[in-house]
């Protein structure tokens, strides 16, 4: 869930024209209009909260695909990636090293840039140190948290955003009865709120709920094994792939050392690669 609350001008007039498009809808046309609308020579400006949030390369992934759009159609323009985190939080020197050769004078990234307010009349954003930055579009992903229903269950124990679960079996710390899966979980060291590891979740958890009816005890070592593909323009992608393991020493999920990978730079077929994982996701969760 996004919370808007902590970006006060969200809720003042014309508030509603600066979006998140973090969820699939109406604000990711609302979006792809403004750029369409955007002049040749203005500036798209993406503000990144602090971690944990939802997909964390994305918003390095989005800065890269409206720069693709915009070196075709507005080659002047720019594209600002505001950050509060201290640096790239996924794939770093590959993000970087797109940003410096397909994308060179195009895309301007500032770490440590924490939005606390915007003026929609203005198209200003604040910062809680630095100046102010003024931007034709502005893409504004508010901190986020655990949904309305988990935070007002009681379930969000961590810092009242995530929720704790044991990693075993995937049910709250709080309420054993109740599984929590996806982006509201409070995550392991390393582990990202990713697709799919949400994927990987419900299937941990639906194991271990089949073993428990069973009055067998849960797999005392589930592995969980995320894959993340990021496009860098319309045709190329690049990913990390990483394994984890439970610990029960430390009672959670640690990553398997000498697991996972990088991709070295680029390239069509790891974007083909990238449709095809979402094809097989979405078969193996819709039956699409």
């Amino acid at each position: 869930e996004m919370q808007s609350s902590a970006i006060p001008g969200l809720a003042r007039p014309g508030g509603d024209q600066i979006v998140h498009a973090w969820k699939a809808g109406p604000q990711t046309d609302v979006l792809r209009r403004q750029l369409a609308a955007m002049p040749d020579g203005g500036t798209f400006a993406i503000t990144i909260p602090l971690a944990p949030y939802r997909c964390p390369p994305g918003p390095y992934e989005r800065a890269c695909l409206v720069a693709d759009y915009l070196k075709q159609h507005k080659p002047r323009s720019k594209v600002l990636v505001l950050d509060a985190n201290p640096d790239i939080t996924s794939k770093g020197a590959l993000f970087r090293k797109v940003w410096e050769t397909r994308y060179k004078g195009m895309i301007e990234y500032r770490p440590q840039f924490e939005t606390v307010d915007v003026d929609p009349a203005t198209r200003t954003i604040r910062f809680d140190v630095q100046d102010d930055e003024r931007a034709d579009v502005i893409n504004l992903l508010p901190p986020q948290r655990a949904g309305a229903i988990a935070v007002a269950s009681g379930l969000a124990t961590a810092n009242g955003r995530w929720c704790e679960v044991d990693f075993l079996t995937m049910a709250s710390t709080v309420a054993p009865d109740i599984h929590v899966l996806g982006d509201a979980v409070q995550i392991a060291p390393l582990m990202p709120k990713s697709g799919t590891m949400a994927n990987q979740h419900g299937k941990v958890a639906a194991a271990a709920i089949l073993r428990l009816l069973a009055g067998q005890d849960p797999d005392p070592e589930p592995v969980y094994t995320n894959t993340c593909y990021s496009f860098t323009s319309s045709n190329e992608a690049i990913h990390v792939a990483s394994v984890h393991r439970y610990d029960a020493g430390e009672k959670t999920m640690l990553t398997v050392p000498g697991s996972g990978g990088l991709s070295v730079a680029p390239s069509r077929r790891e974007g083909e690669y990238g449709l095809a994982w979402a094809h097989s996701i979405w078969a193996d969760m819709l039956g699409a």
